[in-house]
């Protein structure tokens, strides 16, 4: 099944329902403004910007990252 953005199983009973079917753990997803605007927005300082592939599928074999991650100070 996909899902666009954002999931949030916590405000969506479809992909709540979805995840526990699976036994997958609850999984989030955010936009850019949200993950990045909203820690700058709080005052956080940038200090660091990691993506990661999945190990395979379309976006792996074109090499393009599914997961970010940041590392922000205040």
């Amino acid at each position: 099944m996909r899902w666009s953005l954002p999931f949030n199983p916590l405000e969506n009973a479809e992909q709540r329902a979805y995840l526990e079917a699976e036994d997958s753990g609850f999984q989030f997803s955010h936009s850019f403004t949200e993950q990045i605007g909203g820690q700058l927005a709080a005052g956080f300082t940038l200090t660091g910007l990691y993506e990661d592939t999945l190990s395979s599928g379309p976006l792996a074999e074109k090499n393009i990252p599914a997961f970010l991650a940041t590392r922000a100070v205040k």
